[in-house]
C-alpha cells in the first residue's frame, strides 16, 4: 500500500466524504477470508485499488469462492461510510467469469428459533450491506441443476434482493431472456420473473425445467422447438433458493415450431389413441399452434384451442394440477365417413347429394385420472347410433317422397297423360276398360277431396 489520507470525524458523521483527501494505491495478493456474510471461503488472488477523493477504483479483482471464479473492475462509491459507519457498500462493476455458481454467493446463516430443542436450519440470504450493479458476462452459470451458457446481462444487488435486467443465455438448443427479481428480505424468499423462450428444444426444456414440467407435462412427448413468453411469481425454498411450485402463479403463451407428436411415449395419448379408431394422434397437425396456459394455487388451466387432423377439428379445454391429476375435454367434429364400416355401408345407400346433407358428428372425449394412469371415456357409441338413425331417417324420407310421386302420378292419370281425346269408336276394348278404371280412380279422388272440404 502507498496511500495518503486526511479526514476529520465530523465529515464522516455528516457523510461529507468529499472533505476527505485520499490518494495512492493498494494491492493485495493471496488473501483468504471466511465470515457470516459469505457462504464459502473467499480467496482473492489479486486485487488492485486506486484511492481518489470521491471513490475507490477497482482496477483488478481476481476472486474465487466455492467452485466459482470471477474478475471484477469498477468503482466503490461509499467505501468510507461502509468502513466507518457500517453503511451500505455501493458500487458499479464489470464482471467476467468462466464458471459461476449462484449458490456460492448466497449467505448461509442460522436463525435463532424459539424452540431450541429443534435443529436449526441454514437459510440463504443476499448480503444486506451491498448496493451494487454488475454488468456481467460468463461462459457458464450454474443455477440449481441448470447449466447456462454464454450468459450476459445486468444484476442489481440491493436491499437483500437481486434484480435481473436483460439477462440472456443459451440453453436447450435455444435462448432464454430473463427479467425479474429474487428477494431474500423476508423470512421466505420470493421471486417475480418474466421469461422469453426462443426456439427451445421442447423435450429438453419440459423435462429438465421443473416448473415447465408441472405446467405442461404432455409437452415432453413433442419433438420440436418452442417460442414462448412466461410470467411467473411465487416463493422460494429458503435453503436452496429453488421455486416452491405450489406457490407459483402466472401464465404461459407459447407457439410450437416444427412439432411432431410421439404418442407412444405417453400413456395418456396411447390410451386416447386406442379409444378413438378414427384418428392417428401422431399425425395431428401442431404446426404454428399457439396455446395459452394460466396457473395458480397448484392448478393449470388451458385456454380453449383447436387442433387439426385431416378434416377433423379438435377443440381442447380443461385443467390439471401440479400433482398431475387432470380433467380435460376434447370435442371432435368428425365427418361421418370416418365412423366405421357400418356407417359407410349405410352412406353408400344414399345419393351424393343426400350424403352431403349428413352433418359432421360431434364426439366428446373426457380425460381424467392423471398423466401416468389416465382414464379416457367417449360418447363414440352414442354418436354412431345417432348417425345411424339420421341416415335411416333420410332413407325413410326418400321412400315417402317416392310414394308421394307415385300417388300423385296415379291421381293425375299418369305422368305421361295428355289431354288429347280419342273417340270411343277408335279405342280397343282393353283401352276402354283402362279408361273406365282411371275415371273411377279420379272420381274417388274427387270424392275424397270433397269430403275434406266439408266441415
Amino acid at each position: 500500500a502507498n496511500i495518503a489520507t486526511k479526514f476529520d470525524m465530523n465529515s464522516i458523521e455528516k457523510q461529507a466524504y468529499q472533505n476527505m483527501v485520499n490518494s495512492g494505491t493498494m494491492s493485495l495478493t493471496g488473501f483468504n477470508y471466511t465470515g457470516p456474510e459469505m457462504a464459502n471461503a473467499v480467496i482473492i488472488n489479486k486485487a488492485a485499488l486506486t484511492f481518489n477523493p470521491s471513490n475507490i477504483t477497482l482496477n483488478a479483482f481476481d476472486f474465487k469462492t466455492g467452485k466459482s471464479d470471477l474478475n471484477l473492475t469498477g468503482a466503490l462509491n461509499n467505501f468510507y461510510g461502509f468502513m466507518f459507519k457500517k453503511e451500505t457498500l455501493k458500487g458499479t462493476f464489470n464482471l467476467s467469469s468462466n464458471h459461476l455458481e449462484v449458490g456460492d454467493f448466497m449467505t448461509s446463516t442460522t436463525p435463532a428459533e424459539p424452540d431450541q430443542t429443534k435443529k436449526s436450519e441454514s437459510v440463504i440470504k443476499v448480503p444486506s450491506f451491498l448496493d451494487c450493479t454488475l454488468n456481467a458476462k460468463a461462459n457458464t452459470v450454474v443455477y440449481d441443476n441448470l447449466n447456462l451458457k454464454d450468459v450476459q446481462g445486468t444484476l442489481v444487488i440491493k436491499d437483500q434482493a437481486v434484480s435481473l435486467q436483460n439477462v440472456k443465455t443459451n440453453i436447450f438448443g435455444g435462448a432464454i431472456a430473463m427479467n425479474g427479481t429474487v428477494s431474500t428480505k423476508s423470512d421466505i424468499p420470493t421471486f417475480d420473473m418474466k421469461l422469453g423462450l426462443n426456439k427451445l428444444d421442447i423435450a429438453q426444456s419440459f423435462t429438465q425445467l421443473d416448473f415447465l414440467k408441472k405446467i405442461a407435462p404432455i409437452a415432453s412427448v413433442i419433438a420440436g422447438k418452442l417460442n414462448s413468453e412466461v410470467s411467473l411469481s411465487g416463493k422460494l425454498d429458503p435453503k436452496e433458493l429453488t421455486p416452491n411450485l405450489n406457490t407459483m402463479s402466472g401464465d404461459l403463451v407459447g407457439q410450437l415450431l416444427e412439432p411432431e407428436i410421439k404418442a407412444e411415449n405417453s400413456k395418456l395419448l396411447s390410451t386416447l389413441d386406442s379409444n378413438l379408431k378414427f384418428i392417428d394422434l401422431d399425425k395431428v397437425n401442431l404446426k404454428d399452434l399457439k396455446a395459452h396456459l394460466v396457473f395458480a394455487n397448484g392448478k393449470v388451466q388451458i385456454k380453449p384451442f383447436t387442433l387439426k387432423y385431416q378434416d377433423i377439428n379438435i377443440n381442447v379445454d380443461g385443467e390439471h394440477g401440479f400433482d398431475q391429476n387432470m380433467n380435460y375435454t376434447l370435442n371432435f367434429d368428425v365427418p361421418a365417413k370416418y365412423l366405421g364400416t357400418e356407417v359407410t355401408n349405410l352412406l353408400n345407400k344414399l345419393s351424393p347429394s343426400e350424403q352431403e346433407k349428413i352433418q359432421n358428428i360431434p364426439i366428446k372425449a373426457n380425460l381424467t385420472g392423471n398423466f401416468t394412469t389416465p382414464k379416457v371415456s367417449t360418447d363414440l357409441n352414442t354418436a354412431v347410433t345417432s348417425l345411424t338413425n339420421q341416415i335411416v331417417q333420410a332413407q325413410k324420407e326418400k321412400l315417402v317422397d317416392q310414394g308421394k310421386e307415385k300417388l300423385t302420378d296415379l291421381l293425375s292419370g299418369g305422368k305421361n297423360n295428355t289431354n288429347t281425346t280419342v273417340p270411343d269408336s277408335l279405342k280397343t276394348e282393353e283401352q276402354i276398360k283402362q279408361d273406365k278404371k282411371k275415371e273411377d280412380v279420379k272420381n274417388a279422388a274427387n270424392s275424397i277431396k270433397d269430403l275434406f272440404k266439408k266441415k
